[in-house]
């Protein structure tokens, strides 16, 4: 009778570590890499408008160092516009630089209509107040958020430009809505669920 006491014993203990173990793994697969979780069109998006900062940066950063850096920041931002469309590729996204106390310097932006037209933004504009940019400017991230201009409904993915522990600028791209979901696939909610700190 011991015996079958010390199986019946050896049977619920072994039963237990395997409740913990699948446990532990329906808990990892709940909790699985939210990279996962994107969608192809997301996940392509993702990496594009990483290289994309980080292509702009490496372009903006030095003129950042200029006494009066916005006049050449807005000339370099034209002439990126000019050649995309004499290519036959214009860009779709609007480009624009602040600076350390979040004033814009350089702004261009598509017509969602006719993206080979486009229009300047507002110049010397403070966004200092605007909460969305505090994860840029206050934790040193990625930003990305739904933003409402006098053309529309638009998203907005900002990022610091630093050098060492000096905050140089910020690099800000904007979407029109329809315009992303139309050429990327990718829906306002889609957009806004990719985190681009990861």
């Amino acid at each position: 009778m011991p015996g079958l006491k010390r199986l019946v014993y050896h049977l619920i203990h072994a039963g237990v570590l395997l409740g913990l173990v699948l446990g532990g793994l329906l808990a990892a697969g709940c909790t699985e890499d939210p990279k996962q979780k994107l969608t192809s069109q997301q996940a392509a998006f993702k990496t594009e408008m990483l290289r994309l900062m980080q292509q702009e940066a490496e372009i903006f950063m030095p003129i950042l160092d200029n006494t009066d850096p916005a006049p050449k920041l807005q000339d370099n931002i034209d002439q990126q516009f000019a050649e995309a469309i004499k290519k036959g590729k214009p860009l779709y996204h609007d480009l624009a630089v602040l600076g350390p106390q979040a004033t814009v310097l350089a702004w261009r932006s598509p017509d969602p209509d006719d993206l080979k037209k486009t229009y300047q933004g507002f110049i010397g504009q403070n966004y200092s107040k605007f909460s969305k940019l505090n994860p840029v400017y206050q934790d040193n991230k990625i930003a990305s958020f739904e933003v409402y201009t006098q053309y529309g409904p638009g998203l907005g993915l900002c990022t610091p430009m630093r050098q060492g522990n000096t905050l140089k600028g910020v690099l800000c791209l904007g979407f029109d809505e329809d315009s992303l979901q139309k050429l990327r696939g990718i829906t306002k909610q889609q957009m806004l669920e990719i985190d681009f700190n990861q």
